[in-house]
């Protein structure tokens, strides 16, 4: 392509440089010419830092004093990216494995569908690469939930060279500047789950399209790294619907939506005999600051892991 637009490739680290090495080792292989890796560190407590480091050759190395979560994190990278020019950012979860064509499909795409904001790949199961984990989803304010597009559905398969979507997953997505400069970063208050939801959210209501595109693949682990930490995503996904509905949602739905938790509550109680303790993370998520992460909670899961 002639006069390829620069991208800046945002790879968030925390505690998981073999991953972070792993994803880096595919990402490196592309075939879109005009590039950037940023890797941002999240204040690791392994030797993230000091190995990552030795390979900083190949990608610019950013630290964090401190480990603010998902969004943060990742605004450290795009701030930077902005900074020196991006015409697009690309966030992409260290999990991850892409396809060697999974960037050039993605801006040859939006080179010539101007009024797309975001374009994100087909995601598949790192395991089993035939089997769709996400093509975005559609946002429900009535539920909280964004209602996922081909999930477990056979990747050879699909039909639609491309969907238009509410929401794209975070594991990987592309952004003009224009957005980041229109709606502002990732919210930032979630610390884990939702952010990018709001993200995709704000986008669609600036006016933006956002597209899942068939033609680019990639592989994702599913939260390789939060599974380390004992209760954290269970908390966060559950309590960050609250904020995220706090947020977001106008008062018909908050009403319908207050009526649904409760049964779908009791529904989960008995179907799936979780902990009445959800009540609990439920009326936290009631309570929370919904401008503002509490990091002395978020900082309990690390202790306790």
């Amino acid at each position: 392509m002639i006069n390829e637009p620069l991208v800046f490739i945002v790879i968030l680290n925390f505690n998981s440089y073999t991953e972070t090495l792993r994803c880096l080792e595919s990402v490196l292989d592309n075939d879109y010419s005009n590039y950037q890796v940023v890797v941002v560190d999240n204040n690791s407590t392994d030797a993230s830092k000091e190995i990552l480091d030795n390979h900083s050759d190949k990608f610019k190395l950013l630290t964090n004093s401190t480990n603010l979560g998902y969004a943060n994190g990742n605004n450290v990278g795009i701030k930077y990216a902005l900074e020196n020019n991006a015409d697009y950012v690309c966030i992409l979860n260290n999990d991850v494995e892409v396809e060697k064509n999974f960037l050039s499909e993605l801006i040859n795409y939006m080179n010539v569908n101007e009024n797309v904001g975001i374009a994100g790949p087909c995601i598949c199961d790192f395991q089993e690469r035939d089997n769709v984990q996400s093509m975005g989803a559609n946002i429900n304010l009535f539920t909280g939930l964004a209602q996922a597009k081909g999930k477990n559905t056979s990747y050879t398969s699909i039909k639609e060279d491309s969907l238009s979507v509410d929401y794209l997953g975070g594991a990987c997505f592309v952004a003009r500047k224009e957005v980041f400069k229109k709606i502002g970063l990732i919210p930032e208050m979630y610390f884990l789950f939702f952010e990018e939801t709001e993200f995709c959210l704000k986008a669609k209501k600036a006016g933006y399209k956002l597209i899942c595109l068939n033609s680019s693949r990639v592989y994702h682990k599913q939260s390789a790294t939060i599974s380390k930490y004992k209760g954290l995503s269970y908390f966060f996904l559950n309590r960050n619907r609250i904020v995220f509905m706090r947020r977001n949602a106008k008062l018909y739905h908050k009403v319908i939506f207050s009526f649904y938790i409760i049964i779908e509550t009791f529904a989960r109680k008995v179907l799936k005999n979780e902990p009445l303790s959800l009540f609990r993370v439920y009326l936290d998520g009631l309570k929370a600051d919904v401008n503002n992460i509490n990091m002395n909670q978020v900082n309990s899961f690390f202790k306790k892991s």
